[in-house]
């Protein structure tokens, strides 16, 4: 790993430490990062997640991500719908985060929420 990959985990690493508090959210902010500008209704999202609690489990974690500022709510015909913030430097990393391939992604979860030694 280079100075600059070093640089780009670590930013990531206090990106989901600050905006992901489980690992449902760490799942939406990767999916939202996959489309930084896309405008999604409850419904996409909640398939996106494919969640066993699904919708009020998807709410739960979308409230969390509108208080925290990284997610935002638009009204398009009477339709609600969810983006990533116009904040390019929150969408840059959530976009960051999204490509990471299978490998690093794990290493993420792993290091963000470690499995207690039995």
């Amino acid at each position: 790993m280079n100075v600059s990959e070093i640089a780009i985990a670590e930013k990531l690493y206090q990106f989901t430490k600050e905006y992901a508090d489980g690992h449902y959210c760490l799942e939406l902010l990767r999916f939202f990062g996959g489309y930084p500008r896309a405008r999604f209704s409850e419904l996409a999202v909640v398939h996106a997640l494919d969640v066993n609690c699904g919708r009020l489990y998807t709410e739960r974690v979308l409230r969390y991500l509108i208080d925290k500022g990284v997610v935002k709510t638009y009204i398009e015909n009477n339709v609600r719908l969810y983006s990533l913030t116009e904040d390019e430097s929150l969408r840059s990393l959530a976009s960051a985060l999204a490509k990471l391939d299978w490998h690093q992604w794990q290493l993420m979860v792993r290091q963000i929420y470690p499995i207690p030694e039995q």
